[in-house]
């Protein structure tokens, strides 16, 4: 069954046609002005402009038949003035405003900002928020610090008004004896416009050299999987490697704060029996024993829609390079490694639908266009399928949002979608988030179950569209393992699951331990955590919803009934861990093990040092050092790598 979404459009079909003459007609009129035996490359010019005048309409409302009009009317042009034969080779550059966003009608941070300087020399940003917004109750969107403790910060509001207002009584306001200097900021140049000028810089003949569909998928391809044309002997060796600098770099750095001669005294004696490094190092886990299961790994992608840069022609895929990069061309993943290849089938098919809807996709630059992101999960155990289409919906009125709901929902349980097999089918809107507004918008279940099973370690675990879970599922195993015989972890051990997710880790070995005593910010994850301890009969696991660093603090965690032999298991973002939750840690003073697993090793080093420093007012509790490190190679063909440390008491 084919549902046409065109009928939306059908009331403006008319005026852009107007639209579209207007144009053709000037470009008769640039003809005439200039001779092509004299000056060609004007008329070029001044052609280009007009052609560009007109794409934006081809592109906001993709109607086939006009887009063929305007495609053969600029092909004319261009065949009058002689320069066909240079077209195919290169693209005029010209240089833009990189502050025209400002003048859009969408709000951005920017327009209304201001910069304080001359601060204290010792605050926090969360003292100076709570200045601001409580006590002088200015209307401020956002703080924004150029560096971690920069000698300034910025400020940014929704109108001209409050910032002036912000501008009155922050001038010269006095703040721990110091009087704040505040006025005005300018804006930051968009950084794809601010990129593209700059390659206009580099090109004296205002010329570019285009880049092909095949030279920006080999962009993408290296980008994404950087390391695959090399043996996976050669890929495990770097990442060792890799994992003892950050070993190296802990030591370093550990030696310039203030850590005491006693934590001195142990890491000197550590480097000597351990070739320098400050714990042991065990050999890298990983799955080379089963090298089948080295490719196509990935068990959940987040694929953009875009244009690719050749034809213009929308692709799912991935993006060649990064907005700051001063690109937003999209390639096809047909011959990404990590992918498997029933995703890759998946997002053809859906590429499929999002051609043949004639909607445009969305533009990051302008803001415009619907079709913008879509995500698979696909359980490589049980072969269930998840997809979230993410759709840009600002402008878009509600008859044409429903009409393309319905459009995704019969393309996969009526039409060629079905042979995807979709089990959950998820609608997702997005727009430019207002001030308040969280990191995600509201999902809707179009089709099927909210979740798809997987299988790990013997447990069957629901996973929800928003909950964590390792990348790698059978990488994932061995990860887990190896986590536990670092702990030492046994009938008698008490586990606290900080950042526990849907609680996989802590299931994984709760048949091995005493209790688990999970926590983790997102209350949906710890609903669906709870749901799987239940479904896989496991009666020895308790989950709590909310910040680690407040959770912590509940009887469950400081007095368990297994006081006696308690162990952590860290998991956190790649961010890291509050600073907040690590020094609650060492305030345990039951708890005298930890094991810290981080997929940015580089990331966890202020904890890795927190866990470390000498005891002191702030930091209470002996410190933590490592004992033993083992790295688990979770990403073939990328230069990523698990490292998962055993911390004891010193």
């Amino acid at each position: 069954m084919e549902v046409n979404v065109d009928n939306c459009l059908e009331a403006v079909t008319k005026e852009i046609q107007i639209k579209c003459q207007e144009k053709v007609n000037e470009l008769e009129t640039a003809k005439k002005e200039y001779q092509p035996e004299s000056v060609t490359e004007g008329i070029h010019l001044k052609s280009e402009e007009k052609v560009n005048e007109i794409e934006p309409v081809k592109k906001e409302y993709q109607s086939e038949s006009l887009a063929e009009k305007i495609k053969v009317t600029s092909e004319e042009k261009d065949n009058e003035v002689g320069l066909e034969e240079i077209k195919d080779q290169t693209e005029s550059v010209t240089k833009e405003d990189p502050f025209a966003y400002l003048d859009r009608d969408d709000f951005t941070s920017e327009k209304y900002k201001i910069e304080i300087r001359n601060l204290p020399k010792h605050y926090g940003i969360a003292e100076f928020k709570k200045l601001i917004n409580i006590k002088l109750e200015l209307n401020c969107s956002k703080v924004k610090t150029p560096n971690r403790n920069g000698k300034w910060l910025y400020m940014c509001f929704r109108s001209e008004e409050d910032k002036n207002t912000a501008l009155g009584i922050l001038n010269g306001y006095n703040w721990k004896n110091t009087k704040l200097d505040a006025s005005n900021a300018k804006a930051v140049p968009d950084p794809l416009v601010k990129k593209r000028n700059e390659q206009f810089d580099d090109c004296p003949d205002a010329k570019k050299i285009k880049l092909d569909n095949a030279g920006a998928e080999q962009q993408m391809i290296s980008a994404v999987t950087p390391l695959y044309k090399i043996s996976y002997d050669e890929q495990l060796i770097q990442k060792t490697n890799s994992i003892k600098n950050v070993l190296m770099d802990y030591s370093r750095r550990l030696k310039r704060i203030k850590c005491g001669q006693g934590i001195l005294n142990w890491l000197k004696k550590q480097q000597d029996e351990n070739n320098g490094l400050p714990c042991k190092l065990l050999e890298i886990q990983s799955l080379k024993d089963d090298p089948e299961r080295c490719i196509g790994y990935r068990n959940k992608c987040e694929f953009t829609i875009g244009m690719d840069v050749e034809n213009k022609e929308p692709v799912v895929g991935f993006r060649v390079g990064a907005y700051n990069q001063g690109k937003t061309s999209v390639a096809p993943i047909d011959n990404i490694s990590n992918v498997p290849q029933r995703m890759k089938d998946v997002v053809k098919c859906f590429q499929d639908l999002v051609r043949a809807s004639k909607l445009p996709v969305f533009d990051p630059e302008n803001y415009t266009g619907h079709w913008r992101q879509l995500t698979v999960r696909l359980s490589l155990k049980t072969e269930q399928l998840m997809l979230i289409c993410v759709v840009h919906t600002e402008n878009m009125e509600e008859s044409a949002l429903n009409s393309l709901k319905q459009l995704i929902l019969s393309y996969f349980t009526e039409g060629a979608g079905t042979d995807c097999k979709v089990d959950s089918l998820y609608f997702q809107k997005a727009k430019k988030r207002a001030a308040g507004e969280g990191n995600s918008f509201p999902l809707e279940l179009l089709h099927g179950q909210g979740y798809i099973v997987e299988e790990v370690k013997g447990l069957r675990l629901r996973i929800s569209p928003e909950s964590f879970f390792q990348i790698n599922t059978a990488a994932s195993e061995i990860l887990f393992d190896a986590a536990k015989d670092l702990a030492s972890i046994n009938s008698q051990t008490t586990v606290l699951d900080v950042c526990c997710g849907s609680g996989t880790i802590g299931l994984s070995i709760a048949k091995d331990c005493a209790q688990v005593i999970g926590v983790e910010i997102q209350e949906e994850a710890v609903n669906m955590a709870k749901l799987n301890a239940t479904e896989n009969g496991i009666t020895n696991a308790i989950f709590f919803a909310g910040k680690a660093e407040e959770v912590m603090n509940k009887r469950e965690f400081q007095n368990p009934e297994n006081a006696n032999d308690v162990v952590a298991i860290v998991d956190p973002p790649r961010a890291g861990l509050h600073n907040k939750a690590i020094l609650l840690l060492r305030r345990m003073t039951h708890l005298k093990r930890l094991v810290y697993m981080s997929c940015n090793p580089k990331g966890a080093m202020q904890n890795f040092l927190s866990l470390s420093m000498a005891e002191s007012k702030t930091k209470q509790g002996a410190p933590f050092v490592p004992v033993k490190a083992v790295p688990v190679d979770m990403f073939p063909q990328t230069p990523h790598c698990e490292l998962i440390v055993y911390f004891e008491r010193l």
